[in-house]
């Protein structure tokens, strides 16, 4: 039976075509497209719910 080794492999010699500040600058540039969809997402979920706590609010003070 043949014994496998694992090698490490040498990255020493590859360059990438971006850098570190690339990366993070289109990380942020995509946050901030994507970032606005989430937020018109939340609100079609949550401000129907916020609207129904508000006038349960005061039908329940209205009762009292």
């Amino acid at each position: 039976m043949e014994e496998t080794t694992s090698k490490a492999i040498d990255f020493s010699g590859v360059t990438l075509p971006f850098s570190v500040n690339d990366l993070i600058v289109s990380g942020n540039a995509l946050l901030g497209i994507v970032g606005t969809f989430v937020l018109l997402g939340l609100a079609f979920v949550l401000v129907p719910k916020l609207i129904a706590l508000i006038r349960n609010s005061f039908s329940a003070a209205k009762g009292n």
